[in-house]
């Protein structure tokens, strides 16, 4: 082989400015413009020697070598592991600085070949291998049998080429012929508008209408981060059809979530539920998940996935405190007593210790009371509302997550408001009497922040006006005694 490797041509390019162009020339040791030789050959891995001129440079290029040599140089030995030495080759030319030549060089295992066609810019394909639009020049074909194929839209040409040893060079041209009459419509629909390969090619993205000659295909589907897929399909001449391809994979990683307590629900950025309990596929990149569960804090975490990366979390959720150790509160209810009313309160707790401010406006009107002067004369008709304003102290017990119970004490002043029925003499408007209390207060949370409470209590008259205690005897109303309030509070 190696006796058979040789310079088929070599030639200026007069009409190529890459040895003297910005960017692609080179200067030799003495500061001049080097000369270029583009190498034409189908291998690469060879050496080059230019004698006691030596090498510029040398860059391997797509289907050729750039070789840059000192002006002046006269000759070039060529080696190759494979291909054996070409020894001394003398240029044929005299090579001139700042200029560019073609050798095409022939390593012995075939030859070089132009290939026409009829139509301008069809592609040439030589053994299903794209190689340019024609005219193709320089193409190196091996020895043996190559089938070269030319195509511009539905006109089409194929010629098989036997490539034997006794040929220094080839010219092939390939007829073409109208094949419309093979051709088939055909639409590639695809979802997430995925792009869509054909052949090597993006050709569109979702849909694509086209027309294809009768055979059979593949189409491939790509999209960022997911993984690519293939569909096959066969087109037959002169019909429709349409080809629902399959759409690319998402590239996932896999969230596993253990949860304290069972039961959790984990809800993703969309509202929808999806269970993480198992080894569950979750697309890549961040996402957010709420942890919940009914009577308990929700928890939200963002969690970000790779490419078949495993993440494992373990979310523990705490219980709704329904009572908490520091909460204020206000809410009101209905007082049930002898001269019932309308409950304002406002509160705290703190650990557990209760303090209450609370206002009673009296709805419920006393029996008439008949007032008299000295003298035994009728003077007025007066009914009594009582209005109570108290404080109280008391100890939160929690029984349930969900109820408690405060035991109160309390001191309560409840106040007489006359309102004149008759005659024009107002009494006890204004009387007070003040009481000791003792209850409890009963607590229910149904919801977070709601509390329905009962507070019955017993109170103990501890001091009183006389003009009090005369109507309270005469309209049939108790000083202290038993009273209940009944009502909701919101707690925060």
């Amino acid at each position: 082989m190696a006796q058979n490797m040789k310079v088929v041509q070599f030639s200026e390019l007069t009409n190529d400015l890459t040895a003297n162009r910005y960017g692609t020339s080179k200067t030799d040791e003495n500061g001049e413009t080097a000369a270029l030789i583009k190498i034409v050959t189908p291998e690469t891995g060879f050496s080059f020697d230019g004698g006691s001129l030596g090498i510029v440079s040398v860059e391997n290029k797509p289907g050729e070598i750039w070789l840059y040599v000192p002006r002046r140089a006269q000759r070039l030995t060529i080696s190759h592991s494979a291909f054996g030495v070409l020894r001394n080759y003398a240029y044929p030319v005299a090579i001139e600085g700042a200029k560019t030549y073609e050798m095409l060089l022939d390593i012995g295992t075939g030859v070089y070949a132009t290939i026409t066609a009829p139509i301008a810019k069809s592609e040439v394909y030589i053994d299903n291998e794209y190689v340019g639009q024609v005219p193709v020049y320089n193409k190196y074909l091996n020895y043996g049998k190559h089938t070269i194929h030319a195509v511009n839209g539905k006109i089409e040409g194929t010629v098989e080429q036997y490539v034997t040893a006794d040929k220094k060079s080839l010219s092939i041209d390939v007829e073409m012929t109208d094949m419309s009459h093979l051709y088939g419509d055909v639409r590639i629909l695809v979802d997430n508008n995925a792009d869509i390969i054909f052949q090597g090619k993006r050709v569109a993205s979702g849909l694509w209408d086209t027309q294809l000659k009768e055979g059979s295909y593949v189409v491939e589907t790509r999209k960022q981060d997911y993984e690519d897929s293939k569909t096959s399909f066969t087109v037959k001449r002169g019909q429709k059809q349409t080809i629902n391809a399959i759409a690319p994979s998402p590239y996932t990683g896999y969230l596993s979530v253990y949860t304290r307590p069972q039961g959790v629900s984990s809800i993703d950025q969309r509202g929808k539920y999806i269970d993480l309990s198992e080894h569950t596929p979750v697309l890549i990149g961040s996402h957010l998940f709420t942890f919940q569960k009914k009577g308990y804090v929700s928890q939200s975490r963002e969690y970000t996935l790779e490419r078949n990366q495993v993440v494992r979390d373990t979310v523990e959720l705490l219980p709704i405190e329904y009572f908490k150790k520091f909460a204020f509160y206000f809410g009101g209810g209905y007082t049930l007593r002898g001269l019932s009313g309308a409950t304002g309160i406002l509160g705290a707790t703190y650990h557990g210790h209760d303090i209450q401010l609370s206002y009673t406006f009296g709805l419920s009107s006393s029996k008439a009371v008949n007032t008299y002067d000295a003298s035994g004369n009728y003077q007025s008709r007066l009914s009594y509302k009582m209005n109570s304003l108290g404080v109280k102290y008391g100890y939160q017990i929690l029984l349930t997550r969900k109820i408690a119970i405060t035991p109160q004490v309390g001191f309560v002043t409840n106040m007489l408001a006359a309102k004149l029925d008759d005659g024009s003499q107002m009494f006890a408007d204004g009387a007070s009497c003040k009481t000791v209390t003792v209850g409890a207060k009963f607590l229910l949370v149904p919801v977070k922040h709601v509390c329905l409470f009962a507070a019955p209590e017993f109170g103990i008259a501890m001091g009183k006006d006389n003009s009090f205690d005369l109507v309270s005897k005469q309209a049939d109303f108790s000083q202290g005694g038993f009273a209940a309030t009944l009502g909701i509070l919101a707690t925060f």
